[in-house]
C-alpha cells in the first residue's frame, strides 16, 4: 500500500484549496455510500468544506464594497469639476467669478484633498472642506460660479461613502464565523480525518474496493504537486504549515471585496 501521499495545504491558494478538496470529497462521496463507519467523518468534511465556500464567497465580494467605489469616485469627480472650474475663472479674470473663485480656490489650497486617500481618511478630510461651503457668504460665491449643485452632490456623495464604509463594517462583524483562515483550517482538519478512516478501511478490506480511490488519489497528489504547487518529481512531500502564506482573495488582485474591483489607488481601501 506504501506510505499517505501528502502535500503541502498551506501553500495552495485558496480558490486551489478549495477546488483539490471539493475533487476529493466527489470521488469520496461513493465511499462513504456504502460505507456506515466512513459517514460521520465524511459529513464533517463537507459541512467543514461548506463553511470554506461561504467564508470565500464573504471574502471574495460585498456589494457594499462596490457601492463604496462607486460613490468614491463619484465624490472624486465632483471634487476635481468644482476645482478645474475656480481655476478657469480666475485664469480668464472676469467679475464677480474671478473673485468668488479665488474665495473657493482658498478652500482647496486649505484643505488639499487627496482623492486617492484611503477611504475614511479622504471621508474625514472632505467633511471639514465641505464645513466652510455652508455659509451664506460662500453658498453665494458657489452659486455665482454655478457650482452650488456640483458641492451638494459632493456632500451627499461623501455621507454615502461613509455610511456605507459603516454598514460593510457591520456586515463584516456579522460574518465573523465565516473567517476564512479559521474555515481552511477547519477543512483541513476533517480532510485529513476523513483520510485516515479510508487507509484504516484499506488495510481491513479484503475486496480491494478501495484499490481505485488510493492510486486516484496518489496521482491526484501527484498533480498537485507538479501542476499547482510547481514542484519538481521527488521533492519534499510532508505536509505541514511550512513558512509559504498562502495567497488570499485579498491580496490576489482581487480589491478590498475580493472581487475584481480595484482598491481605492495608492493606498488601497482597508
Amino acid at each position: 500500500m506504501g506510505n499517505i501521499p501528502q502535500f503541502n495545504k498551506a501553500r495552495l491558494r485558496y480558490g486551489a484549496h478549495f477546488s483539490v478538496m471539493s475533487s476529493f470529497g466527489e470521488k469520496v462521496a461513493p465511499l462513504a455510500e456504502s460505507e456506515s463507519m466512513l459517514t460521520a467523518a465524511y459529513g464533517a468534511f463537507t459541512t467543514a468544506l461548506g463553511y470554506e465556500d461561504s467564508a470565500i464567497k464573504i471574502a471574495r465580494a460585498s456589494e457594499y464594497s462596490n457601492q463604496i467605489l462607486t460613490e468614491d469616485n463619484r465624490r472624486d469627480r465632483l471634487y476635481n469639476n468644482g476645482k478645474m472650474t475656480a481655476e478657469m475663472w480666475v485664469a480668464l479674470g472676469i467679475e464677480p467669478m474671478a473673485t468668488a473663485a479665488a474665495a473657493v480656490l482658498k478652500e482647496y489650497n486649505n484643505y488639499k484633498v487627496d482623492t486617492t486617500a484611503q477611504y475614511d481618511q479622504q471621508t474625514g478630510l472632505m467633511i471639514n472642506f465641505l464645513q466652510p461651503f455652508e455659509s451664506s457668504a460662500m453658498k453665494e460665491k458657489l452659486q455665482t460660479l454655478g457650482l452650488t449643485a456640483v458641492f451638494e452632490q459632493m456632500k451627499i456623495a461623501n455621507e454615502a461613502v461613509r455610511s456605507l464604509i459603516s454598514q460593510r463594517g457591520d456586515e463584516r462583524a456579522a460574518n465573523a464565523a465565516y473567517d476564512i483562515k479559521r474555515a481552511r483550517q477547519a477543512t483541513d482538519a476533517a480532510f485529513e480525518k476523513l483520510l485516515d478512516r479510508i487507509y484504516a478501511l484499506q488495510t481491513l478490506d479484503e475486496t480491494g474496493k478501495y484499490d481505485a480511490f488510493i492510486a486516484w488519489w496518489s496521482q491526484e497528489v501527484a498533480r498537485i504537486k507538479q501542476q499547482i504547487l510547481n514542484q519538481k518529481p521527488g521533492t519534499g512531500s510532508t505536509d505541514g504549515t511550512g513558512t509559504t502564506t498562502p495567497t488570499t482573495p485579498e491580496n490576489q488582485g482581487t480589491g478590498d471585496n475580493g472581487g475584481t474591483t480595484p482598491t481605492n489607488p495608492s493606498t488601497g481601501d482597508t
